[in-house]
């Protein structure tokens, strides 16, 4: 970004902060945890569930695995809070399951030895549903397998030095290794977790399918607050997901339902009639304004302050712009793609994250990438104008105006025009 400036001036946010909060804070005390530092419900509950991106060596998305948000309990942690924290995840797998998942990708979800001689996995089962798991012993390997004569797909971890298990490596349809294990050579597909670098993923199989920051952005513990987890998480469904999938998200979120449905209830949403949920309202939106108004939603937050509505208003308003002047000669790939580049414009601001994270966590196309880095692309230079309308740059608009033999008048009027219908989001947001 070249603007120092992310918002316009004539946008002023107004109205009360939502952010505070009277509830009070659920601590629940639980036997082998140190009473001096109990654990919060509240913060487990913070950090639900995300759907952690899985790829293959293109950098295609093929899979979802269903985690905690957040930094989960390390693996030396209470029981207790282990048990918790699976808990929490199959509850969330549970409402998940209750409509039928609908996502046309995989959805990898680990499990315990003690779910995994339960009832559980034969309740919850789905054809999507990939079981992960540690086999480090017979009997987990004899479990695993009657499971799967029965008709579920399992992942296992084969740990141990049992030769028996090991052997068993060549009858899985996926098996889960760690990037700086030797790869070993099985019929199967390997689900590599912990790639951090393009060195270490390039001597494993182009089949295999990779989970990790160097495919999708993750950071690192403490680099991210739960609120971002949150925005990240409903940006990346929002640009790259179906409208199934946004719906398990808010099954996950509901406390995110009634601002989504806000927003398409305003003008900005365009809706013929107000809708009454905000099921009503995805089916009513059509998966592209769903899209652009789940995205406004990731970009304001939970509880939007004036700082990030004002980010969410500004991403409208270039959006709306760039869209307007592609149809007025303005070279871009699409007026749908410059309308995209519009909305992320802002992201880096709002969400506290450097672009290059965005662009891996998010899977942006490369035409988008350079646009947000200020590179010489058309959509860049797109940009670069939306800044000078932003910024009353009369000399800048002028030149581009001439480089794009459009009136110069034509586009002060599609960001006067941009501006005035973005302005509506802000009110929504309250």
């Amino acid at each position: 970004m070249t603007s120092d400036a992310p918002t316009p001036p004539r946008i002023v946010g107004g109205g009360i902060n939502t952010g505070e909060s009277d509830h009070p804070a659920v601590v629940t005390q639980m036997l082998g945890v140190d009473r001096s530092d109990p654990v919060r419900e509240q913060a487990l509950r913070a950090r639900f569930l995300s759907f952690d991106p899985l790829f293959d060596a293109a950098s295609n998305l093929v899979a979802h695995q269903l985690v905690l948000r957040g930094r989960g309990a390390a693996a030396d942690a209470p029981a207790e809070l282990l048990r918790m924290e699976e808990d929490m995840l199959l509850t969330g797998l549970y409402s998940l399951t209750q409509d039928g998942l609908t996502n046309e990708f995989p959805l990898l979800v680990g499990i315990s030895a003690k779910i995994l001689f339960s009832d559980i996995p034969h309740q919850l089962n789905h054809r999507q549903l990939i079981w992960r798991t540690t086999i480090d012993s017979e009997a987990h390997l004899a479990r695993a397998l009657a499971l799967r004569d029965a008709g579920l797909t399992f992942c296992p971890t084969l740990a141990g030095d049992d030769a028996v298990i090991h052997e068993s490596a060549s009858t899985w349809r996926f098996v889960a290794c760690h990037v700086d294990d030797k790869p070993p050579k099985i019929r199967g597909r390997l689900v590599v977790e912990g790639v951090r670098h393009a060195y270490s993923q390039a001597r494993w199989p182009k089949s295999a399918w990779f989970r990790g920051s160097f495919f999708s952005g993750d950071t690192r513990p403490g680099e991210i607050t739960d609120e971002q987890a949150v925005q990240l998480d409903l940006l990346a469904i929002a640009l790259r997901e179906p409208v199934e999938t946004l719906m398990q998200f808010f099954r996950l979120n509901p406390d995110m339902a009634p601002r989504l449905l806000a927003i398409a209830n305003s003008r900005i949403g365009g809706l013929s009639r107000p809708a009454e949920s905000l099921a009503h309202a995805l089916i009513m939106l059509g998966p592209q304004r769903a899209s652009r108004v789940a995205v406004l939603l990731a970009l304001a937050g939970k509880q939007p302050d004036a700082a990030s509505r004002r980010y969410a208003v500004t991403a409208l308003t270039r959006a709306l712009f760039m869209g307007k002047t592609s149809r007025l000669g303005a070279p871009a790939e699409s007026a749908a793609a410059a309308f995209e580049i519009g909305l992320l414009s802002t992201a880096t601001h709002a969400l506290s994250l450097p672009l290059e994270t965005l662009v891996r966590k998010l899977g942006l196309s490369p035409t988008t990438a350079r646009a947000l880095a200020a590179q010489a692309t058309p959509e860049g230079a797109m940009l670069q104008m939306a800044f000078a309308c932003e910024n009353n740059d009369v000399e800048t608009l002028a030149r581009y105006a001439e480089q794009l033999g459009i009136p110069l008048h034509q586009i002060s009027v599609a960001h006067l025009d941009a501006l005035i219908v973005a302005s509506e989001l802000d009110a929504a947001l309250h």
